[in-house]
């Protein structure tokens, strides 16, 4: 681990935080992470509709 994580987490015990509040923080942030990286690599739609895409109008709709 950096200095710097370790530093973190000592800053944490000496505020009155347990190690496992501290585990737990890190499980959420991970879980989290997680979440967001799910979500950014979801396909995003194309920009190319196609004709089943368009939305349909009844002015559209042919002998009505």
């Amino acid at each position: 681990m950096s200095d710097a994580v370790l530093d973190m987490y000592n800053a944490l015990e000496d505020i009155g935080f347990t190690q496992n509040q501290i585990d737990e923080m890190d499980i959420v942030y991970h879980l989290k992470r997680l979440a967001r990286r799910k979500e950014a690599s979801k396909e995003k739609p194309s920009k190319n509709t196609t004709a089943s895409d368009k939305p349909l109008y009844i002015d559209q709709i042919p002998g009505l």
